[in-house]
């Protein structure tokens, strides 16, 4: 992928921004230049580009083999909670929080075959409140050794947009990127109710580094 072959080069591990920025980065960056003999003006597009450049930034980090399900996103746990689900039945649904500062990669929590995509349209409502399980959301339904599992990656009020690099039948790795959600918003798993959850409202969490659910 451009992000892996190209983008690496150009800037460190931690901070380098993903292809997805460049069409945001450059052009503010060109601006930034030309208005430098206005020192206010290009100072103050400049902040804009290095602040959408760290939002967009694409840490490389190490999944340390486990037999654990690791966070799928940066952020903080806002619920665990029993629900049903159509594709697993009783389930764990963990949700989690991004801000604008958490990183907004999104992972795969466990090794698995995407067995469907589906697009929900929906509202935009403030991803931090309930309600926002209703939001505009791509729904991931997925296969693994320990059963189904669903992630669903959900817009808000500021993140309009969601990215995906993965398509129906792709088998993925444990701790694999799967996409993005531009900038922040909410990121919720639903696991077998045989899981145990490894997690409570308030914790703070990292996509591919936090054990999240332990399977039966």
């Amino acid at each position: 992928m451009l992000y892996r072959s190209l983008v690496a080069r150009w800037a460190p591990a931690g901070i380098r921004p993903i292809s997805e920025g460049w069409s945001l980065l450059v052009p503010l960056g060109v601006a930034a230049f030309l208005l430098r003999r206005w020192p206010l003006a290009s100072a103050a597009l400049g902040i804009v580009c290095a602040a959408i450049g760290w939002a967009l930034r694409d840490p490389n980090r190490p999944i340390v083999p486990g037999s654990s399900w690791l966070a799928p996103a940066d952020g903080r746990v806002v619920s665990v909670a029993a629900v049903e689900d159509p594709w697993i039945g009783a389930a764990w649904e963990i949700a989690i929080f991004l801000a604008l500062w958490n990183v907004h990669v999104q992972r795969i929590p466990y090794a698995a075959r995407i067995a469907r995509i589906e697009a929900v349209a929906g509202g935009f409502r403030p991803a931090f409140l309930a309600g926002a399980a209703t939001n505009n959301r791509q729904i991931l339904s997925y296969e693994t050794e320990h059963g189904r599992a669903v992630l669903g990656l959900m817009s808000g009020i500021v993140a309009r947009r969601i990215v995906l690099w993965v398509s129906a039948g792709d088998q993925l790795p444990r701790g694999e990127r799967i996409g993005m959600i531009k900038f922040g918003s909410r990121v919720t798993l639903r696991v077998p109710r045989a899981f145990t959850p490894l997690v409570r409202p308030g914790d703070a969490v990292r996509a591919g580094l936090t054990p999240i659910a332990r399977p039966a």
